[in-house]
């Protein structure tokens, strides 16, 4: 059994040139790197590596690596998801063979901030097998006249667990997973079909959906550690505190997103996780989730961000609208963000243009808020901004963000993450898809 493995995992989003590095087993003689389909290098020998160029933009594609042998048969193949939602930690098992015999495996973990593995296990055919201090598992002898499940589970310093079930068998080896896949949809009409025959498709295939809920819904919040003691002085009237009473109760229930929400903010400021050999990870810290039953569109205006970074700290509102879009992804909920616009300076990598269409393609819903009033000028770059400086802007701005969330479901289809993606519906079912990848 051949195999390939991804040294490099792309746990974040990725655009721009990138290096990729392979182990390749040595029955591997040429391997092919497609991206989204295509081929973009071929590799014919050590070192295992190809500058790939992923594109200007942020966009959902899978990265595939396929090994063939001298003959040109294909006998290996591995692949990646790049920029949709990825565990904080991931793990691999590599096959390693001696005389055409599968004797040891390998597990390799990556975790997104380079945080060490603290220990492994190991199943084969639900029977454990002991892993060593460097992650190695001598193989028992086996029947290959059948397949063979192999299961690792690593678990890092920080907690997080990573779970890899690997199926082996003669020719490949074949990672076990699902293909449901939650999509956002919108209702267009007050009655879900009874039946969801017929409803979705994708590249004039129909599929299968089983299910459409309202689940809980996700608003994440980016805003400038600045922009509280802006809305503060914008807007008297909204508490900074939790008092038993507001001085305007009816703009307190205007205020409030409804009960089964969960509130989220994530800071534009990056902080930066490295390890030798390693590229380094920036990630932007987010607060604490909060029911909105207790907090509501205040606690998101108002929550402070402590210690406040100096004038000094680079602000990239556009990389995190970017991260709070595919982490809103995760669990299959109904989801927003919401952009308020400071007075800082974006220094984000990605442009807001790139951001939007990033958003569009993913399905999520981006509202943009500005305490500085009208921004024309920033239509060309964030589309339509709400002016939320005056309490009348304000009940506006969370009166849609509200109806939007009350318009969304959730459909379960059987498409992998990618093909979900390019789901069309059907305008007599009342249920459009919200991604836009077509």
């Amino acid at each position: 059994m051949a195999q390939i493995v991804f040294l490099t995992v792309f746990l974040g989003l990725v655009s721009g040139i990138q290096t990729v590095d392979l182990q390749v087993d040595p029955a591997v003689k040429s391997v092919q790197l497609q991206l989204g389909g295509r081929r973009v290098a071929t590799l014919s020998g050590t070192p295992w590596s190809a500058q790939l160029d992923l594109g200007p933009e942020l966009v959902p594609m899978e990265l595939v690596a396929v090994g063939y042998d001298a003959q040109g048969f294909e006998i290996a193949r591995a692949s990646q998801v790049l920029n949709l939602p990825r565990p904080a930690a991931e793990l691999a098992i590599v096959i390693k063979t001696e005389k055409d015999r599968q004797v040891v495996a390998e597990l390799l973990g990556r975790h997104r901030m380079h945080i060490p593995a603290r220990r492994a296990t190991l199943l084969v055919d639900a029977a454990a097998v002991h892993v060593g201090d460097d992650f190695r598992a001598k193989l028992p002898r086996l029947d290959w006249s059948h397949p063979h499940v192999v299961s690792g589970e690593m678990i890092f310093e920080d907690g997080q667990v990573a779970r890899r079930d690997v199926v082996i068998h003669g020719g490949f080896s074949d990672s076990v997973g699902s293909e449901l896949t939650p999509v956002l949809v919108t209702t267009t009409r007050q009655q879900t079909p009874k039946s969801l025959e017929g409803c979705f498709s994708a590249n004039g295939v129909l599929l299968r959906a089983s299910a459409i809920e309202k689940t809980n819904a996700l608003v994440t919040m980016v805003k400038d550690p600045d922009a509280s003691e802006v809305i503060v002085r914008l807007h008297p009237e909204i508490p900074t505190t939790k008092p038993r009473w507001w001085t305007d109760r009816a703009l307190r229930r205007e205020l409030r997103l409804d009960a089964d929400t969960t509130e989220r903010i994530l800071w534009p400021v990056t902080k930066k996780f490295s390890a030798p050999g390693e590229p380094t990870a920036l990630l932007f810290e987010p607060s604490d989730d909060i029911s909105a039953s207790e907090g509501g569109v205040s606690w998101l205006l108002t929550r402070e961000y402590r210690p406040v970074p100096d004038e000094t700290t680079p602000r990239q509102y556009a990389d995190a609208v970017a991260v709070a879009g595919v982490k809103s992804l995760v669990r299959g909920r109904r989801r927003a963000v919401v952009l308020v616009l400071g007075q800082a300076r974006d220094q984000s990598h990605n442009s807001p243009a790139v951001v939007r269409r990033y958003l569009e393609r993913i399905g999520v819903p981006l509202f943009v808020w500005s305490v500085e009033g009208p921004r024309p000028d920033l239509r060309g770059s964030w589309g339509r901004v709400e002016d939320v400086s005056t309490t009348a802007g304000l009940r506006e701005a969370t009166a849609k963000l509200n109806n939007a969330l009350k318009e969304q479901r959730i459909a379960w289809i059987a498409a992998d993450p990618l093909a979900a993606l390019k789901v069309e519906g059907n305008e007599r079912c009342g249920l459009m898809p919200v991604a836009g990848i077509h």
